[in-house]
């Protein structure tokens, strides 16, 4: 062998020693962004799945399954892709994040037709409890064949007792499941509207039309 072709021989096998050298740090490389990674997710997803749990105690639901029936088959896909599954992984917690959020927002509003103004609740609320009320007076007068000083008493105390019902109603309708929270995440006391005045409108109207039916018609 020539001293040209010796040299040439050595200089390939520096290159080849070289680019050897290159791959394995650069693959060293990817296995730390990879374990680096892996961390990441497992770190957010403890934190996601404990949120979970405790919303699911705030709001007093049963906590959801958190382990899918196609875990074991997502695993081994993982294997094939570890880079895919990382970032599917990570994409899947974002939308877990904002899913919760979301949820929580949902908490905090009126239990009861959380999209509509407090006063149609209340009206609502209240509405409901006086219909019931006077249908039980009426049903009273038909059983009891008219008026009566008895009358005076079912026109009076019916009402007020659908009033105060109404109250209670009103306050668990207008009530937020979930506390809404300042900018350092502390409870806010919430200020649940019972607009009583509406209440005893109603039950005025209910003492005027059982009156009228009771004494007039």
């Amino acid at each position: 062998m020539s001293l040209s072709a010796y040299e040439d021989l050595v200089h390939e096998l520096a290159r080849l020693d070289a680019d050897s050298a290159a791959s394995s740090a650069q693959a060293t490389r990817r296995l730390e962004r990879r374990r680096l990674a892996l961390a990441g997710v497992r770190t957010e997803l403890d934190a996601r799945t404990a949120e979970v749990v405790d919303l699911s105690v705030r709001l007093r639901q049963s906590t959801p399954d958190l382990m899918p029936s196609n875990a074991l088959q997502e695993a081994e896909t993982a294997v094939d892709d570890p880079d895919a599954a990382l970032a599917q992984a990570e994409t899947a917690l974002r939308e877990a994040e904002l899913s919760l959020r979301a949820t929580v927002r949902a908490a905090q509003r009126p239990t009861l037709l959380p999209d509509v103004h407090h006063v149609v609740r209340e009206l609502l609320v209240y509405g409901a409890c006086m219909i019931a009320c006077l249908i039980g007076q009426l049903v009273y007068l038909a059983a009891s064949g008219g008026g009566g000083e008895a009358a005076w008493w079912v026109m009076f105390l019916p009402p007020v007792m659908a009033a105060l019902v109404g109250y209670l109603l009103v306050g668990a309708a207008n009530r937020p499941r979930l506390p809404r929270t300042d900018r350092d995440g502390r409870p806010v006391k919430a200020v649940v509207p019972h607009n009583p005045r509406l209440g005893v409108t109603l039950a005025v109207c209910t003492m005027a039309l059982f009156a009228y039916f009771a004494f007039f018609a």
